[in-house]
């Protein structure tokens, strides 16, 4: 068994949590530069954290992965980008 055998699994977990970010943000997240990414993202990672250690919440893994999708895309697709004037 390989983490990769859930791939499927996974990607229509993280495809349905995009879809119901996408009805509730649309497409804000093109609005947002990839300066200062990492720093905005951590900060996040930190609230979640916090809400897990101290308010026994489960981390959302899930919204961590569309977290890392968006850094990732914002790198790696700069054209999808909609730079605010």
């Amino acid at each position: 068994m390989k983490v990769w055998d859930f791939m499927g699994e996974f990607t229509h977990a993280l495809e349905e949590r995009l879809k119901s970010d996408d009805e509730r943000w649309g497409d804000a997240w093109r609005h947002v530069p990839v300066e200062g990414q990492e720093d905005r993202i951590f900060a996040r990672f930190r609230a979640y954290y916090d809400q897990w250690k101290h308010g026994g919440q489960p981390m959302p893994w899930l919204k961590i992965a569309a977290l890392a999708m968006i850094a990732w895309l914002r790198v790696q697709r700069p054209d999808v980008m909609i730079e605010e004037e």
